[in-house]
């Protein structure tokens, strides 16, 4: 009995050490499996495509002039995939950290000057993150992505929110083109025409649009399967676009969402003041309870989050233009910022 309870522990530590082994290669670093994944299914649906949607365009519901945007959007999208997995996200190295820390200043309430990462032990510009899976610190660090195996950060954003818009824009069109052409198909056979008996009405009827239509998918499965799968990706990856485009038009990051999550909290639990109020040099800041008695700069609580100002949003159409073209961290001579 206790032979065969040792040997049942020793299984399942083996299991336990296989399966965060398995989790640690395909998400605890990098790795090109859903980045493969990604490409393989991009590229079998364009296959696909080319030889049994390609060959109907034109037809009785689009024109020739279809193949424009076909082309444009397709172009676009395999572009900005391709630059948002090459491009560097925006690493902080020692070479770089002094330059980094001049592009956005820091707003002593989620990002503190002279605080260095524990990690990696360059100074952390504001803004920035510490990415476990790459092991790297990243400028204005919003995710890391498996689909890019690459961090989305301040220099290749704009390839991955043209990437995002893109491809929605495949999705959706590319269900459009799939549509137009299984009722193509559907005409071309005539079942638009075709009669059969139908014994609750006691006559003929014309064959239903959903019984031609799912005879079309039958005889073309491969055409089906596209089918389906755009159907299922293009409310999906239209609400996740709309999402960061949303909070990048807001000038905040993914990361920084949870950030603000945190300042609601520390707002509710009444420590989070503004240091200076009226001043132009104002800034907010959290004061615990027990260091409120001994601080006498002048304060005032803050009570809602909407009371505190995020310095980092520089209106909707500031904030897209900053990310489209993000600012240089070239050498200029001037002192990093420490507000």
């Amino acid at each position: 009995m206790v032979a065969r309870w040792t040997e049942r522990s020793a299984a399942l530590r083996w299991l336990a050490r296989g399966a965060e082994g398995v989790w640690m290669v395909l998400f605890g670093r990098r790795t090109v499996v859903f980045q493969a994944l990604a490409v393989a299914l991009y590229w079998m649906g364009l296959a696909v495509f080319a030889m049994q949607a390609a060959p109907l365009i034109p037809n009785r519901y689009v024109g020739r002039w279809h193949w424009v945007p076909i082309v444009a959007t397709l172009a676009a999208n395999i572009a900005s995939y391709a630059l948002a997995c090459a491009a560097d996200p925006g690493v902080v190295t020692r070479e770089n950290e002094e330059r980094a820390v001049r592009v956005f200043p820091y707003d002593r309430l989620m990002y503190f000057a002279n605080k260095p990462c524990r990690t990696c032990g360059t100074h952390k510009p504001a803004r920035s993150k510490h990415c476990a899976v790459c092991g790297r610190c990243v400028q204005m660090m919003d995710h890391h992505c498996i689909w890019l195996n690459n961090c989305v950060g301040l220099h290749n954003v704009r390839w991955f929110l043209i990437f995002l818009v893109s491809f929605a824009v495949v999705c959706a069109y590319g269900a459009f083109l799939f549509a137009t052409v299984v009722l193509e198909i559907r005409a071309a056979h005539g079942f638009d025409r075709i009669t059969e008996w139908n014994d609750e009405l006691g006559r003929m009827e014309r064959v239903s649009l959903t019984s031609s239509l799912l005879y079309v998918l039958d005889d073309s499965p491969l055409l089906a399967v596209v089918a389906v799968l755009l159907v299922v990706l293009t409310p999906a990856i239209a609400i996740f676009c709309g999402y960061q485009v949303r909070i990048s038009m807001c000038g905040y990051t993914n990361n920084e969402e949870t950030k603000w999550l945190n300042v609601s909290d520390a707002v509710a639990d009444g420590v989070v003041f503004e240091i200076g109020p009226g001043s132009a040099e104002s800034w907010y800041e959290v004061v615990e309870k027990h260091d409120q008695p001994s601080d006498t700069r002048p304060r005032k609580q803050i009570h809602s989050l909407n009371d505190v100002v995020n310095i980092y949003d520089r209106g909707a159409w500031a904030n897209l233009r900053m990310l489209l073209f993000p600012p240089s961290t070239s050498m200029d001579g001037r002192k990093p910022h420490q507000r």
